[in-house]
């Protein structure tokens, strides 16, 4: 770069270009390669290159266009700007690029630049002949703005989750610049909230009769220096209002003038409704407990609700047909309650159908929440239209009332214009109210059930006492009748004592005689008897068999008549005695009798005696022929349970004849055979004695047999306390 001075020698400038602290290149301008010519060190520092390595060559083959508009159109704006240098002559300075450049390891490195380019005119100044570029690195400048920007986002986001809008009070000029959050809170457009506006347009928007105390507060903090703080409501352009608290503090000049007021606002709106829900519903309960007549409850808290919390209440109940019946109406506008009641009428049933919203709430027991209802809202029934324009509604919910998981009513709550709208919060306390609402109708059925209860508990108390006496006096009758009955059993038992006693004496003397005679004729004239001989066995066979009745029949009636004391007795010792007596009856049968071990049980000995000598000796009668008799006897313990002590059970086992089990209850009955009086002796006495003595004991008796195959005869006896601890050597 060289330039002719007046004295006509060339001066070089390229030393100077090189050294010039700010960063240039100079580009040729030959479009489309815009060849780099040359390349301050400055520009080299910034751009990571060296000079070696830049002129000569392509502008973007050193500096490829990495933008993302190059990359989606094609089109560079670098390339854009130099044209427009080429074809004004004027200088050019560009936006700022995003601009990446390539490091010492061929990586793209993130830039960001402020790029001007400027026009070389050839020595006439009528033409462009190369291009400079003045570029400055504004990367870290750039990442600095953008950090700021995130961090006053994260701010913005951070107030307006907590709900808190920022101001500052120019006092001086009387100009307040709010944020965004606070234009929400007070109505105020943001644009004009950010530009600044005076203290009365926010001093304004303060409900009126909060608004003379606030101002009040101000002008003394301003006046004292004190801190501000104050709770109040706002009332935006819509109607809405919202509670907050403000807090402030005034800063002074050098001076110690007042020029600046800055503070904050906080929305406390679903505080403070959490805290009126609180305490209106703890006034509902106290009002809710105060009476059993629920109907005339209700209508008292409709009314409460209309003071507190809502602009209109309905409360609807089913009654015993399944008519919804309206059991209190109540708006803060008396005059609109009378148009409502005309226009239920008019909508009779169609105002609770499936399609309406309270026949919704019917049907499936869970609320319906409408938090924002204007004319303008979709509606499939002109009269919801009609309702919502004519009150003005903005807001609804309807909360279904349940006793005993059943559906029975609903309650209403609508907001109308005052612009309030339902929240979440707004639809639990509604719903822990119908809650309580419906724990009370649910306790009102209980005691108007319990009382219900009551008079019928004393009706039928009175028809116990009734019966009772009744049953006393049958109690009475009957105990007369039983003493008359246990005379005439006494006397009866005396008779057949005496009937015994008959029996076996005068009885028997008559037979004896028979016999005798019989004997004498037998051994003395039964030669010339003749035919009669055979008269004369049969009768003596007769009556032998007349005489074993009669003492069948006394061994019977004796189990009652001659019982005894029941005493400590060992079976093992009774059986043994028994076997000895039928030691000629077992040698006869060539039988066998088995004992195992047997308790030592309470009982009268002589009727055990008696038992055992039945049961074996009809174990040895009743053989097969030509098959030797052979019994077993053994004894188990059947386990205690919670009613008893437990149970012996005593088994008696033969290899007989057996019998039929369908004739099982015949056996131990009175004069009951199962075989021919030819093929077994007896009366069939026998096993109705044994039946008699275990019941005695208070046990029972049964058999099991196959015909052919044996019998075994069972016996279970009560264990009684005394005999428990005896009872554990006995084989269970």
């Amino acid at each position: 770069m060289k330039i002719v001075a007046n004295h006509h020698t060339p001066i070089d400038y390229s030393y100077l270009f090189r050294s010039l602290p700010g960063r240039h290149i100079i580009v040729d301008v030959d479009d489309p390669v815009f060849t780099l010519i040359d390349e301050n060190e400055a520009h080299a520092r910034v751009a990571l290159t060296t000079r070696e390595n830049v002129v000569g060559k392509p502008f973007f083959d050193v500096f490829p266009d990495t933008s993302e508009k190059f990359k989606k159109t094609g089109v560079s704006d670098i390339t854009e700007s130099f044209n427009r240098v080429i074809a004004t002559g004027k200088p050019d300075t560009m936006d700022v690029l995003k601009y990446d450049i390539k490091n010492s390891h061929g990586d793209f490195v993130e830039r960001f630049w402020q790029v001007t380019h400027y026009p070389l005119l050839d020595e006439d100044n009528s033409t462009v002949i190369a291009i400079l570029q003045q570029t400055e690195d504004i990367t870290e400048h750039v990442k600095t703005e953008e950090r700021l920007a995130d961090t006053q986002y994260q701010l913005d986001e951070a107030l307006a989750i907590g709900q808190i809008g920022t101001w500052a009070w120019d006092v001086q000029g009387d100009t307040v610049v709010a944020d965004k959050n606070l234009a929400r809170m007070f109505g105020v457009p943001v644009d004009v909230a950010a530009s600044g506006i005076s203290l009365e347009t926010f001093t304004n928007a303060i409900y009126s009769e909060d608004r003379a105390r606030v101002v009040d507060e101000i002008e003394a903090a301003v006046a004292t220096g004190a801190a501000f703080e104050s709770e109040y409501r706002t009332i935006s352009t819509d109607g809405t209002i919202r509670w907050v608290i403000a807090r402030g503090r005034i800063s002074r000049n050098r001076k110690g003038e007042v020029v600046g007021f800055p503070g904050v606002v906080v929305d406390i709106s679903d505080r403070k409704t959490a805290e009126q829900n609180l305490t209106f519903l703890a006034a509902a309960s106290a009002e809710l407990a105060s009476s059993l007549d629920y109907t005339r409850t209700l209508h008292n808290l409709a009314h409460m609700i209309v003071r507190e919390i809502a602009d209109w209440c309905s409360v609807d109940i089913l009654d015993d047909n399944g008519k919804l019946k309206q059991i209190a109406l109540t708006h803060k506008d008396q005059s609109a309650v009378a148009w409502v009641k005309q226009l239920q009428k008019q909508q009779g049933e169609d105002r609770y159908n499936e399609d309406s919203a309270i026949g919704k709430v019917l049907a499936t027991g869970q609320s319906e929440y409408y938090p924002y209802i204007t004319p303008e809202t979709p509606t499939d029934r002109s009269e919801d239209s009609r309702i919502i324009e004519k009150l003005k509604i903005s807001s609804v919910v309807i909360a279904p009332l349940i006793v005993r998981e059943k559906t029975v009513g609903t309650i209403t709550f609508v907001s109308t214009e005052q612009k309030h709208h339902y929240t979440k919060s707004d639809l639990a306390m509604f719903e822990d109210l119908a809650k309580r609402i419906s724990l009370t109708m649910t306790n009102t059925h209980f005691i108007e059930e319990t009382r219900r209860q009551v008079v019928e508990l004393d009706r039928l108390r009175i028809q116990l006492q009734a019966a009772n006496e009744a049953l006393e006096t049958r109690v009475k009758r009957r105990t007369a009748q039983l003493e008359v009955t246990n005379l005439n059993l006494q006397r009866s038992n005396q008779e057949l004592q005496d009937f015994a006693y008959v029996a076996s004496h005068d009885l028997q003397e008559p037979l004896r005689k028979i016999q005798a005679f019989g004997t004498i004729l037998q051994d003395e004239y039964a030669e010339t008897l003749g035919e009669g001989g055979d008269y004369l066995v049969r009768m003596r066979s007769a009556a032998a068999r007349m005489s074993t009745l009669i003492e069948d029949l006394l061994a019977f009636s004796r189990v009652t008549t001659h019982a005894k004391e029941h005493a400590e007795i060992d079976l093992t010792t009774i059986i043994g005695e028994v076997l000895e007596d039928l030691e000629a009856r077992i040698g006869d049968t060539h039988g066998t009798v088995s004992v195992g071990k047997l308790p030592k049980i309470h009982a009268d000995p002589m009727q055990m005696r008696q038992l055992f000598q039945n049961l074996i000796g009809n174990a040895l009668k009743f053989h097969r022929p030509d098959i030797p008799p052979n019994v077993i006897i053994e004894s188990t313990i059947i386990k205690p349970t919670s009613n008893s002590n437990g149970t012996y059970e005593i088994r008696v086992s033969d290899n007989g004849v057996g019998f039929d089990e369908k004739y099982l209850d015949r056996i131990f009955a009175v004069f009951q055979r199962l075989h021919g009086r030819d093929s077994y002796e007896g009366t069939g006495i026998g096993l109705a004695v044994c039946r008699k003595i275990v019941e005695r004991h208070n046990g029972e008796i049964t058999a099991t047999s196959t015909p052919g195959k044996g019998s075994t005869f069972i016996i279970r006896l009560p264990i009684k306390k005394q005999e428990k601890q005896a009872a554990k050597g006995v084989p269970s």
